[in-house]
């Protein structure tokens, strides 16, 4: 008896590009990547760098790195260790996921020695250092008296740079006339973008064709 078959769709996670002539500039973001290559050059050397997901904190943090040789530091890890053994082999560092450290007691401890050894360190949330949901006091005065730099609102044309970007690093093909059409009927947010971005793809993956104004059309009514 003759059994039919599926084609098996293999997903890929996007090979995401972080250089830094590879990210998308506009008003909202442009304070910010200036900072990054502005480094040493800072007014304070920790900062807060703030904004929703998919706004490009963690593309920011790549040029960063890039620039100081910073190292990133894994959020989970703040409080299992002390401090200064944290901090020891670097001078720049890299806190991306502010919001998802859960001690904060060595969070605290992590900001006092960074500042008394005279490191540089990012931090990215995606909240602002005042709605950050920390209760210690300590540690929420000095979140609020670093400096911050907010990622706001996308204009249209930085959300066609980002969807654009998010197709080129899932290896998809798309018109200026598909880009135009999607953002002008999505949500105006990187995360909306990021999400259409993903679902063309696995989408024009299992149908094999090519992604056309046509297809998005039909997709997005």
């Amino acid at each position: 008896m003759a059994v039919a078959s599926a084609q098996l769709v293999m997903p890929f996670a996007p090979a995401t590009s972080y250089h830094a002539e590879d990210f998308i500039r506009g008003d909202s973001n442009a304070a910010a990547f200036d900072l990054m290559e502005r480094w040493p050059n800072w007014p304070y050397s920790l900062v807060v760098v703030h904004g929703p997901q998919g706004c490009g904190k963690t593309h920011l943090a790549h040029v960063f790195a890039k620039v100081s040789g910073a190292q990133f530091i894994d959020p989970a890890r703040i409080g299992t260790i002390p401090a200064d053994a944290l901090l020891a082999g670097g001078h720049s560092w890299i806190l991306d996921g502010l919001e998802k450290v859960a001690s904060e007691d060595g969070l605290a401890q992590f900001i006092n020695h960074a500042r008394a050894r005279g490191d540089y360190v990012l931090m990215c949330a995606r909240q602002a250092p005042s709605q950050l949901p920390f209760r210690l006091n300590d540690l929420r005065s000095r979140l609020i008296a670093l400096p911050e730099v907010a990622l706001g609102a996308p204009d249209d044309a930085l959300l066609m740079g980002v969807l654009a970007k998010a197709f080129a690093d899932r290896q998809l093909r798309v018109g200026p006339e598909v880009l135009q059409y999607a953002v002008s009927r999505l949500e105006r947010s990187y995360e909306s973008v990021q999400h259409f971005a993903a679902r063309v793809d696995r989408e024009s993956l299992a149908a094999g064709r090519a992604v056309t104004l046509p297809w998005v059309r039909a997709m997005l009514q």
